[in-house]
């Protein structure tokens, strides 16, 4: 049986706030919070996802947590006809890397960030199906309670306060 996880779209302006935003995200939650993958549409028509989930969906290791987490996005690329490959903690094509890659632990959750450039308009949807075969989720399309909105707009205001 799958596991309830949720998915969820962000309007940060940038990856800096969009790590921001996602370090804020997981302070809100529980060590029984349901996984998360929140994403956005970022700058020069990038986009990134990231994987909020309590630290018992993840691999033991945090070295194994990128690659872990970028493995459906390649899945991704390959189901759009691009032989994209891992290598170094980033996603390459033709030999040149396409993707960023953070990961962290922040309170009860682990925050994997990655930005990329989606390939044709059904990327996204093909994402989120590589998704839930990958780690065995089925996602349900949500929007953020109250309380990790404000956890969300705070750590906004604190990258604002330190970019500024």
């Amino acid at each position: 049986m799958a596991l309830a996880a949720r998915w969820i779209r962000l309007q940060p302006t940038g990856l800096r706030e969009m790590r921001a935003a996602c370090g804020g995200f997981a302070r809100a939650q529980a060590p029984a919070s349901a996984p998360a993958v929140l994403w956005a549409r970022i700058e020069d028509d990038r986009h990134a996802f990231s994987v909020v989930a309590p630290l018992k969906h993840l691999p033991g290791r945090s070295t194994r947590w990128r690659s872990w987490a970028l493995a459906p996005l390649v899945a991704t690329y390959r189901q759009c006809g691009l032989s994209a490959y891992y290598d170094a903690d980033r996603i390459c094509l033709s030999g040149r890397p396409i993707t960023g890659v953070t990961a962290s632990a922040v309170g009860d959750c682990a925050v994997v960030v990655a930005d990329f450039a989606p390939w044709g308009v059904q990327f996204m949807d093909f994402l989120r199906q590589r998704m839930e075969a990958q780690y065995g989720w089925q996602f349900d399309t949500a929007w953020p309670s109250d309380a990790e909105r404000l956890a969300v707009a705070g750590a906004l205001a604190g990258e604002a306060e330190n970019a500024g």
